[in-house]
């Protein structure tokens, strides 16, 4: 005798079914809410200083740092990668500064490459992205004419041309802002250590500027509050 669906049997099966999506549902949101709390303590845990050139790059599209912090989200592999130790990490056109510093630097000052970032797009087409670098936030940004970014209280700025050789020459003890004028660093009195030659034939020249960085704990906002409670 055979035992098909009636019509009572398929109504349970959309029942349950509806009932256990909901079910999953109300899991995933009690997951990624704890996975948050747990994200969120290991950056309070780690980042202890912020690049004073981030700060004021956010600042021009009216974030502060700790707002523009909150936009961070873990990295897809995140708890198990990025690697806290390691500096394995892909190639792309606009990390050619960051494989050229590493290479400079002796083994123990190597930066490892960000564990977490977030990325501002700008409607002219350039970008600032902020980055979890050790226990530091840096940015790297592209802001026509040049690419730059910061490690470790050193900025480096790379010129879409090459400069020519005497004004390449003087720039050395120049202020930044006499040979590439931005708000963001303009009246820093931030000024050019060194300059080095284009890595690479449709480079310019890589500025080098102390900036230092600034002490900076994160604030994560609260969650407000209902009446009567």
């Amino acid at each position: 005798m055979s035992d098909v669906a009636t019509a009572s049997d398929v109504r349970r099966m959309e029942k349950a079914r509806r009932q256990a999506q909901l079910r999953y549902a109300e899991i995933q949101a009690t997951r990624d809410a704890q996975a948050a709390v747990a994200f969120r303590a290991e950056l309070s845990d780690v980042v202890r200083s912020a690049s004073p050139l981030l700060i004021s790059l956010l600042a021009i599209d009216g974030l502060t740092l700790d707002a523009a912090v909150a936009l961070i989200d873990p990295a897809q592999s995140w708890p198990h990668q990025p690697r806290l130790s390691g500096r394995s990490f892909k190639h792309s056109a606009h990390n050619h500064l960051l494989r050229y510093y590493i290479a400079r630097l002796p083994p123990d000052q190597r930066a490892k490459p960000p564990s977490h970032e977030h990325t501002f797009h700008r409607i002219n087409g350039n970008w600032v992205t902020m980055k979890v670098v050790d226990h530091l936030l840096e940015p790297e940004a592209r802001i026509a004419p040049v690419w730059l970014e910061t490690r470790c209280g050193e900025l480096r700025v790379q010129l879409d041309e090459a400069l020519p050789e005497t004004l390449a020459t003087a720039a050395v003890g120049r202020l930044v802002e006499e040979i590439v004028d931005h708000v963001a660093w303009r009246g820093r009195g931030w000024r050019i250590l060194a300059t080095e030659e284009p890595v690479a034939s449709y480079f310019g020249q890589t500025l080098i500027i102390a900036t230092g960085s600034v002490p900076y704990r994160i604030a994560w906002p609260q969650p407000a509050v209902s009446e009567g409670r």
